[in-house]
């Protein structure tokens, strides 16, 4: 009779058990689907947006380098995917040329002849944009620079 009770709470507690690890596994599995379908939802918005460029030209900064003028020049384009944004930085470019300008200037020659260089140049670029229009690095923005011609000489 003891057999049979030790057997019967043993077949038991395997269903009990069984049944936890299935809903555990479910429930794994619906976070993961849902963690997909909001990436995917994610990238179609973004694919959804159309990229708006605006040109800020052609910049020419001098710099100081051991006790010699070297020269950055570079050709500067924005990208944003918020109409007004992009409109209020066509409207502002002479400004925007202005900050850039003088972050330029103030680089370390040394520094910007290298691509690490160039690149925190580019994120600190980015940065003065949207100080410069006021916006908010979370909100709507100008979303990226690019040097699509770059000269230290």
């Amino acid at each position: 009779m003891g057999a049979v009770l030790l057997l019967g709470l043993g077949i038991g507690g395997g269903v009990f058990v069984g049944t936890m690890m299935a809903e555990d596994s479910n429930s794994a599995e619906n976070v993961v689907a849902d963690e997909e379908e909001e990436e995917d939802s994610g990238r179609k918005k973004k694919d959804d947006r159309h990229n708006i460029y605006i040109t800020v030209g052609k910049l020419l900064a001098a710099v100081e380098h051991e006790g010699s003028t070297r020269y950055i020049q570079a050709e500067v384009d924005l990208v944003g995917y918020e109409k007004t944004v992009m409109d209020d930085a066509q409207h502002n470019v002479p400004a925007l040329r202005n900050r850039l300008l003088l972050l330029f200037a103030s680089q370390n020659f040394d520094e910007v002849r290298t691509i690490a260089g160039r690149e925190r140049l580019r994120v600190e670029s980015l940065k003065a944009v949207n100080d410069v229009l006021e916006l908010d690095p979370k909100g709507d923005r100008v979303e990226d620079v690019y040097f699509t011609a770059f000269v230290i000489q």
